[in-house]
């Protein structure tokens, strides 16, 4: 009789065991799934404002030879209203009006204020444009938003050519985006600047939210 309890007993043991081995082991234990969790988004180390994202100290202007500068003095992040987006629509070509947009449900608005500066020495206020350098855009992380929406890849190319944006003799004025807003809610929507002094170039970061 005891050699009978013994084996039971031993029996019991295995079986518990097994079935602990086959928990650890399992597809379903909590463990395994932490695995395909999406990982965090990192946000690169945003720039605090103003930061100057051109400047050449041998620019020229109207055939002079100065010191130039383009600064970012200001972003901000709102809804687009009957005024704003009659402008918006002004300063694009006339094809976007005709894309059906409903500006004001579906999208925000991002004006980003830019101010230019010489060193003096030029006889005229500069005759440029408002605008970004080629490789500027809109990220999470570093996903590039552009890569996933049509409209928004139109608008930075738009913004990175100065025959389309318009030149203007004016100290300062800003540049206007309309951004899904599935990604202009995201709390690490970053504004990505191809930033150039003289000739080093570099990516810097602007926080959006």
């Amino acid at each position: 009789m005891t050699k009978k309890l013994v084996v039971l007993s031993l029996s019991v043991s295995v079986l518990s065991a097994c079935a602990q081995e086959e928990q650890v082991n399992s597809p379903n234990n909590s463990d395994k799934i932490q695995t395909y969790e999406k990982k965090e988004v990192k946000k690169h180390e945003s720039e605090k404002l103003p930061v100057t994202i051109f400047s050449d100290t041998d620019y020229k202007i109207e055939g002079q030879q100065v010191g130039f500068k383009r600064t970012i003095t200001k972003v901000e992040m709102k809804d687009f209203n009957e005024s704003s987006e009659v402008e918006f629509y002004d300063r694009y070509d006339k094809t976007v009006r005709n894309q059906g947009l409903d500006l004001q449900n579906d999208y925000k608005l991002l004006e980003v204020d830019i101010k230019h500066e010489t060193d003096g020495k030029a006889r005229s206020r500069p005759f440029e444009a408002y605008m970004l350098n080629d490789g500027s855009g809109l990220v999470v992380g570093d996903n590039e938003l552009a890569s996933q929406n049509d409209f928004l890849m139109y608008q930075q190319d738009f913004l990175a050519r100065d025959f389309k944006v318009g030149k203007t003799f004016e100290g300062t004025g800003d540049i206007m985006m309309a951004i899904p807003k599935k990604y202009a809610e995201d709390p690490n929507l970053q504004f990505r600047i191809k930033q150039q002094i003289v000739d080093e170039k570099k990516y810097i970061y602007i926080d959006l939210n």
